[in-house]
């Protein structure tokens, strides 16, 4: 009875000694750390886990594992609050890490700090678990090796044991200050032997221009963040256009405008996506809202003209039941003349063109044709189109020809399966010329 008494005491001392020996800023950082909930396309529990923020605006790390397959993912931070992931930020499969960027309501959260000095070997470090109640618990341990990764990342090989539920874990300086995220031991010794990578390579894991063709990244269902420069997020925006719905594009779209509010292509990518969705009269003021906005922003405003010019005249093209108000063909070569007024560039001049033909203004189409095959933007589909016109015209039939040989020797020969409807149409414009034989 006496051992037994004797045992509880020295546990008990113990346990209190462990605690006076935490660190003062446990608290505070054991409030950085969440555990991770992600469901799959049947939103039914795929995998539980743990990360942590290291922004107080919501962006924070966990292992890649943890998001694979993953439709919608939930956080649930120390006091019991759950917050959803918004976004895919960054991923690599090969060293298990994943950032992402949770809502969190304007409100903000605590952060762990980024360590600017990798901890030495044989340093003291701390691991924090997660946890809803109100204690200083950590585990205690040592850096028992560093490796070199992807340039000046390290791996760690820490003298500390890991139960799995602190796989992804923060792993924490003497000073309170982040520098690994715990991973599953593949080793023999588990009991005293765990691993880290470094949170900072963490950090470093961007979306860039191309990362819809980046495997780690599709095989995480949730929405990818936009790259951060405008520029990138226009490819971005591109590249994403062929691979989504148009109900994901549009939240893509939103995204961007949201990030870039003073970029006027945003506007009008969104304006086109929704005139391709919808046009309904509801759906219809939102295109021209987003045109004017994004007049109002551009610097270029003949650019926006020009758009919204070319964005009518598909509308009328698409033959609707109802027009959209003053929505009309003159409407839209009034737009582009705007644009032309400002700034004569040749594809505002072949919109203008194409505007007139579709009037049946033929002659007017020519004219503006004719202007865009001597500058830099002439090519077989301009010269193509100015000899359409011509026939239109009821011009000779040896002018309609001219303008085939021209549009045909603006391919180089062996002739590639690019020049095959030209060359049947300047066969055509030959046997109206009385030329069969070279027909």
């Amino acid at each position: 009875m006496k051992k037994k008494l004797l045992l509880m005491l020295t546990l008990c001392l113990l346990a209190q000694w462990s605690v006076a020996q935490a660190p003062k800023w446990v608290d505070k950082a054991k409030r950085a750390v969440f555990s991770v909930v992600t469901y799959d396309r049947n939103d039914k529990i795929l995998n539980t886990g743990n990360g942590f923020f290291v922004t107080e605006d919501g962006v924070a790390l966990s292992d890649y594992t943890l998001f694979k397959g993953a439709q919608r993912a939930v956080v649930m931070g120390s006091d019991g609050a759950q917050m959803p992931v918004e976004a895919i930020m960054g991923a690599d499969d090969m060293y298990d890490v994943v950032k992402f960027r949770v809502g969190i309501s304007g409100k903000k959260v605590t952060a762990l700090t980024l360590a600017a000095v990798a901890p030495a070997v044989g340093a003291d470090v701390y691991l924090l678990p997660y946890s809803t109640q109100k204690d200083r618990s950590f585990t205690a341990g040592k850096v028992k090796e560093a490796d070199k990764i992807s340039g000046n990342y390290s791996y760690y090989t820490l003298d500390m044991r890991l139960k799995d539920k602190m796989v992804s874990c923060p792993l924490m300086t003497m000073d309170g200050q982040v520098f690994g995220l715990a991973q599953k031991s593949s080793g023999q010794d588990t009991a005293t032997i765990c691993y880290a990578i470094d949170a900072n390579f963490a950090m470093s894991q961007n979306i860039s221009a191309l990362s819809y063709g980046d495997m780690s990244l599709k095989g995480i269902g949730i929405k990818k963040a936009l790259p951060d420069t405008e520029e990138q997020a226009l490819v971005f925006l591109y590249m994403a256009s062929s691979q989504l719905s148009p109900e994901k594009y549009m939240e893509i779209l939103n995204d961007f405008i949201a990030q870039y509010p003073a970029s006027a292509d945003g506007y009008l990518r969104r304006a086109s996506q929704q005139l391709f969705m919808s046009r309904e009269d509801d759906s219809m003021d939102k295109v021209a809202t987003d045109v004017d906005k994004a007049l109002e922003v551009a610097a270029k405003k003949d650019d926006v003209y020009y758009n919204r010019a070319k964005i009518i005249y598909n509308y009328v093209l698409g033959k609707p039941e109802k027009t959209y108000k003053d929505w009309s063909l003159d409407k839209a070569l009034d737009e582009v003349r705007k644009a032309i007024a400002i700034d004569e560039l040749p594809v505002y001049v072949q919109l203008e063109g194409d505007i007139q033909f579709a009037k049946q203004d033929y002659p007017s189409a020519f004219a503006s044709y004719d202007k865009v095959n001597k500058t830099v933007l002439v090519s077989p589909a301009t010269f193509f189109s100015a000899a359409k016109t011509k026939e239109l015209m009821q011009a000779p039939a040896e002018e309609v020809l001219a303008l085939m040989d021209s549009c045909v020797t603006r391919f180089t020969q062996p002739y590639t399966e690019e020049a095959a409807p030209y060359l049947l149409e300047r066969a055509q414009a030959r046997m109206n010329a009385g030329q069969a034989r070279n027909a």
